[in-house]
């Protein structure tokens, strides 16, 4: 009887955290043979159904088609692994949100803390998630695949963060860009400022002192900036988020990086501006990447729930068909015990006393009538075995 190959998306669901980074780039089948034996115990399931054989064989046919390479890859070629419900985009468009208005109190929370001079930070992300989700109110979360009566606790992998390591650098780097480029700024337009004060390099200027010098009374005025206020407010965001070492959801980060982009191109800094453009398309790649990653793993949650909850059924038919077996069996002994009994009473009562004990009485049910070979751990065994469905 030939076997149907077995289901690509499964063993991709199965295979993908084996077969990524370096080893995506693995083609020959006997290493990929050799990686899904070094992680059997967590392929239980497929290689029991499939086989180790017949499951590198397709783990090879993903790799050789580049589908573990990215999750883009992936998505092409199984667009249903990374299908998103509306409920889910509501409850992550409320995570963020919440995330970005925790921010901003932080931020604010800091901003308070400084010198009367400093302005009063209006965060973009704060403005929109209001105007979007009306003050605190938000949108109630909801647990994606609901087919069956029964709700899966799927625990939400959002809102997006980086790694901090990554963005405290993505962050300080683009905050010295600032700095350069604010420092030539002065330099072309106010260089007095600068040897009164002293600042001789743009390391001597943080780049809040700047956050005062080109405030929106400051001349030159700056190119096309408008609103002033919320450049200088997110600026300074940007500031306190390296220098506290404050956590960001990404999109937070991607939203710093693009008003610092569009800050350079007030400044007439191409130069620098293109650096930025560059890093937010990379940041924007990599954002992405890490969602498509998130939904695809909170499908494979849902699947394997599922298939919890379909075994778990099965096993509470076969604990209610053995609880119910049990005392059936019971009864159903004492039943014919008590008839044997019965036609012992009647024999007794028709005959005389010496002619009824000749006669078969109740038979004993005793570990002599069985077996000798078949031992109770055995026994006790093969009722196990077997299930009762």
């Amino acid at each position: 009887m030939l076997q149907s190959d077995p289901d690509e998306r499964l063993i991709y669901l199965a295979c993908q955290h084996i077969f990524r980074g370096p080893n995506s780039q693995v083609r020959k089948f006997k290493t990929v043979k050799g990686l899904i034996k070094q992680n059997k115990l967590a392929l239980t399931d497929i290689l029991r159904e499939y086989n180790i054989d017949r499951t590198s064989k397709v783990a090879k046919k993903l790799l050789a088609e580049e589908v573990f390479d990215s999750t883009l890859q992936a998505k092409i070629r199984f667009p249903e692994l990374f299908d998103v419900s509306p409920a889910q985009s509501a409850e992550r468009e409320a995570s963020e949100a919440e995330a970005a208005r925790e921010e901003a109190n932080t931020v604010r929370g800091i901003s308070d803390s400084q010198p009367s001079t400093e302005m009063v930070i209006v965060s973009h992300a704060e403005v929109e998630s209001e105007r979007t989700f009306g003050g605190n109110q938000l949108i109630p979360a909801s647990c994606p695949e609901q087919e069956t009566n029964t709700t899966l606790a799927i625990p939400s992998l959002y809102p997006v963060y980086i790694n901090y390591r990554c963005q405290h650098l993505v962050l300080t780097t683009i905050q010295e860009l600032l700095e350069e480029s604010c420092f030539e700024f002065g330099q072309l337009h106010f260089p007095h400022l600068l040897t009164t004060k002293g600042w001789d390099c743009p390391e001597a200027v943080e780049l809040t002192e700047w956050t005062k010098i080109l405030s929106p009374n400051s001349t030159p005025p700056l190119n096309n900036l408008t609103p002033v206020d919320e450049f200088i407010g997110l600026l300074r965001e940007l500031r306190h988020s390296a220098v506290h070492r404050l956590r960001k959801t990404a999109a937070g980060v991607e939203r710093l990086a693009e008003n610092a982009q569009l800050f350079l191109e007030a400044l007439e800094d191409s130069t620098r501006s293109e650096k930025v453009e560059s890093l937010r398309r990379e940041l924007r790649t990599v954002i992405e990447e890490l969602q498509r990653n998130k939904d695809l793993l909170e499908k494979r949650l849902v699947a394997q729930l599922k298939e919890i909850q379909k075994r778990r059924s099965e096993l509470d038919v076969w604990e209610k068909n053995a609880r119910e077996g049990m005392t059936r069996e019971d009864l159903q002994c004492s039943k014919d015990i008590g008839e044997l009994l019965e036609s012992v009473v009647r024999r007794v009562k028709s005959k005389d006393p010496k002619a009824a004990e000749s006669e078969p009485s109740v038979p004993d049910v005793s570990s002599d009538s069985l077996d000798s070979s078949d031992s109770e751990e055995e026994f006790l065994d093969a009722v196990l075995m077997t299930p009762q469905i």
